[in-house]
């Protein structure tokens, strides 16, 4: 089979060209929308949105920022968007002609409990303890299986598990006593400062990726759109 390479200047070109198709795109879906004036359409990572986003997306937020905000959510990196999207949260530095991409929290795991539960025993600090209870995953042993090999706990002890495919699903069942689930600052901030969860005792892990904001690479950011990512670049630094 034959293979094409480009020059440079070819390079160049056929990115130009996909940039400025990804700007009408953008321009035609702006126009079609329909939504009121002074509107932002952010588009959320959904565990992003439920457990950093609204918690922070306060009645008072949003009478300083006085816009119309579209908060549209979904559960995994979008591949493409559609041409009416102003700003995007996404996990990892999603590569999507027409944006670009600044990395935007960070995160670590480790393990989280219920007071209840804890209070069932084991002590948390023996390896016994998560023998004698349930594991709480998000889409398999990854980082379960990550924790006990730097805590140095047999994983094949464990004989109970609870799977979920969303984060925000396995810290509410953690916050029901289903299980210890591995949580992180952002997702369990609120409940380890209100006492719901307790961070137990263990190795630290960083994180795969990081979130990361998308913004139209334009140098025409509309007002909305430059409000609502200077809010969130600040509500991140917090």
């Amino acid at each position: 089979a034959r293979h094409v390479v480009l020059t440079g200047e070819g390079g160049f070109f056929a990115r130009t060209v996909a940039r400025s198709f990804a700007d009408l795109a953008l321009g035609v879906g702006r126009l079609k929308r329909g939504t009121a004036k002074g509107t932002v359409i952010l588009d959320v990572e959904s565990d992003l949105a439920v457990l950093w986003l609204m918690p922070r997306l306060t009645a008072q937020a949003l009478d300083a920022l006085q816009l119309n905000v579209d908060l549209r959510c979904r559960p995994d990196p979008p591949r493409s968007l559609p041409g009416d999207v102003d700003l995007v949260l996404t996990w990892g530095p999603a590569a999507l002609i027409g944006f670009r991409s600044e990395p935007f929290l960070d995160l670590n795991a480790f393990p989280v409990a219920s007071p209840a539960l804890i209070a069932k025993g084991p002590d948390p600090a023996s390896p016994g303890f998560y023998a004698a209870h349930r594991l709480i995953h998000e889409r398999g042993l990854y980082w379960w299986r990550r924790y006990c090999e730097a805590a140095g706990v047999m994983l094949d002890d464990v004989d109970n598990h609870l799977f979920f495919n969303r984060t925000h699903l396995c810290i509410d069942a953690a916050l029901r006593g289903l299980g210890i689930a591995i949580g992180d600052h952002l997702s369990c901030d609120q409940h380890l400062r209100s006492g719901r969860l307790v961070q137990l005792p263990g190795p630290v892990l960083p994180g795969r990726e990081q979130y990361h904001l998308l913004t139209p690479d334009t140098a025409h950011l509309s007002r909305p759109a430059r409000q609502m990512r200077d809010w969130l670049r600040k509500a991140a630094q917090k």
